[in-house]
């Protein structure tokens, strides 16, 4: 059985997690004094973590996967990922553009590589994310965990829309994104469409203009 546990943050944002496989006499191996491999003991790993936000708006409840470490989004697009290490995003079994060295903050520029605003798959992650928010006009995107549970390569009803989800592709990835969002929203008490390009686009740059990330325009 691994038993992971907090230990108190070092500086900044950093947390460290402790994880052993629970025998009592276990060891922490370092450099001046290593576990002898001859002891019936089993080395402690630990894990350093820094915080970080996923923004287009804040985005609330995406999927998060940064090596040991996992766990989904908070209110304020926060996530942990393994210090120096990388993250990447997922709706379900959606993944949310490329698997990105984690940072303090990770919009859809970052989730592309080399995006920029204009990049066809950073708005189209945009437009993905905006169109499936729960409740619209409150400055998050909030991606509940029903959804999560529906946008699974299980469900029939969404296979094939997940299977050819293309963001660099335009026209794959309208007729992929519609029937997503229009199967995965049935349960909203409004009816979602797929955000067009243009108002994609201007949330972005209007978002992460008041988070002080500069988009060139």
């Amino acid at each position: 059985m691994i038993v992971v546990m907090a230990v108190p943050a070092l500086t900044g944002s950093q947390c460290v997690f402790v994880a052993s496989s629970g025998d009592n006499h276990t060891c922490i191996s370092t450099v001046d004094k290593p576990c002898n491999p001859q002891d019936n003991t089993d080395p402690v790993v630990v894990v350093t973590v820094d915080n970080g936000q996923l923004i287009d708006a804040p985005v609330q409840g995406v999927r998060y996967e940064s090596g040991s470490v996992s766990g989904v989004t908070g209110d304020l697009g926060e996530f942990q990922y393994e210090t120096g290490g990388t993250v990447r995003f997922f709706i379900g079994d959606i993944a949310l553009g490329e698997e990105v060295r984690g940072k303090s903050v990770i919009t859809p520029l970052d989730l592309v590589a080399n995006g920029t605003i204009d990049t066809p798959a950073v708005v189209n992650i945009a437009r993905l994310l905006q169109s499936l928010d729960s409740i619209p006009g409150d400055n998050r995107i909030t991606i509940p965990a029903v959804l999560h549970a529906a946008a699974v390569r299980s469900n029939g009803a969404v296979d094939t829309s997940i299977q050819y989800l293309d963001f660099a592709d335009e026209t794959a990835f309208v007729n992929a994104a519609t029937q997503l969002i229009s199967t995965l929203t049935a349960s909203y008490p409004f009816t979602a469409v797929l955000v067009d390009r243009q108002g994609a686009q201007k949330h972005l740059i209007r978002t992460l203009g008041a988070a002080g990330i500069s988009t060139g325009r």
